[in-house]
């Protein structure tokens, strides 16, 4: 891992933070989707009111997931510089690009009908963010509420839950423990290496270090990067074998009632249904098929 920068001068008003205590708090974790939907916590955000009426937000990194993903998962978060490695990046009274890109502005036409529909009744947009659950077009972040801290013992015959968040700490047995194949154990330790959780190893009576947990995260996705590829090159084979036989007769295009999709991307870009209802309703499961045929409606208008 890169050192963590903890002693960065602010060049500007924006990003020094604030003197004191906040009177309110909101927070959120930052999540990066891959291509099959895991969720990796790359990320805090934090929503800070002071008795002055200033405000911030207050964005904290989760390098230890970050350094380890391919820059095919996360490509930063909008808006902050991260190569500058900091502990924390602050913005003071603005309202950061990352958060006005996925949230309705408070001039926006049909505003109260956004807040109504998540069952709010004054204007706050971060507290919209949280529980709309929106996702931005142009990125692969969602934000999700945080939760209190949970300690969670891992016992076999039951599966890890799947709402882990940083602060959590899951108790093992030993990394061995966590399965009987090479398979399950990447499957099993990758569940908790993406959220973030903590990780106490009681056959060594400590916890692992950031650093173990990098490391293993980034070793773990190159072996999934590999089978990956394995499954590929047998599956191009076995349709090769199949079209010398001619058996192969090509993946059929999924048939999507157009008047039904219409309806549902015009609630979709008014930020009326979030994109996992949208798909439900269009029975689309594939996001890269979604945003695909979204394309093709917005090409045939």
């Amino acid at each position: 891992m890169r050192p963590i920068i903890t002693d960065f001068e602010p060049q500007n008003e924006y990003a020094k933070p604030l003197a004191g205590e906040p009177y309110y708090r909101n927070s959120g974790i930052i999540y990066a989707l891959d291509k099959s939907e895991h969720k990796y916590a790359v990320g805090r955000v934090d929503y800070e009111r002071f008795d002055d009426q200033n405000y911030q937000y207050v964005f904290s990194p989760e390098w230890s997931i970050i350094d380890a993903l391919p820059g095919s998962v996360f490509q930063g978060i909008p808006g902050l510089d991260m190569s500058l490695h900091l502990e924390r990046y602050y913005r003071v009274n603005m309202t950061p690009y990352f958060i006005s890109e996925r949230t309705p502005s408070e001039s926006r036409e049909d505003l109260w009908e956004l807040l109504s529909a998540v069952g709010m009744d004054y204007y706050d947009r971060f507290e919209w963010m949280l529980r709309a659950h929106m996702r931005c077009g142009t990125d692969n972040l969602i934000v999700e509420r945080t939760a209190p801290a949970r300690q969670i013992k891992y016992n076999e015959s039951q599966s890890l839950p799947d709402d882990l968040q940083p602060d959590d700490c899951v108790s093992i047995g030993s990394l061995s423990s966590m399965g009987t194949s090479n398979r399950q154990l990447r499957n099993g330790l990758l569940s908790v290496l993406r959220s973030g959780a903590h990780i106490f190893d009681e056959s060594e009576s400590r916890m692992l270090s950031e650093e173990e947990c990098s490391m293993l995260l980034k070793l773990f996705l190159i072996q999934e990067e590999l089978d990956a590829k394995n499954r590929k090159t047998a599956q191009a084979s076995g349709i090769q074998a199949a079209k010398a036989e001619g058996k192969y007769t090509g993946r059929k295009r999924l048939s999507v009632d157009t008047n039904l999709l219409r309806q549902v991307a015009g609630s979709f870009e008014k930020h009326q249904i979030t994109e996992k209802e949208a798909m439900r309703r269009t029975g689309i499961k594939s996001r890269s098929t979604f945003y695909r045929r979204l394309r093709e409606i917005r090409s045939n208008p």
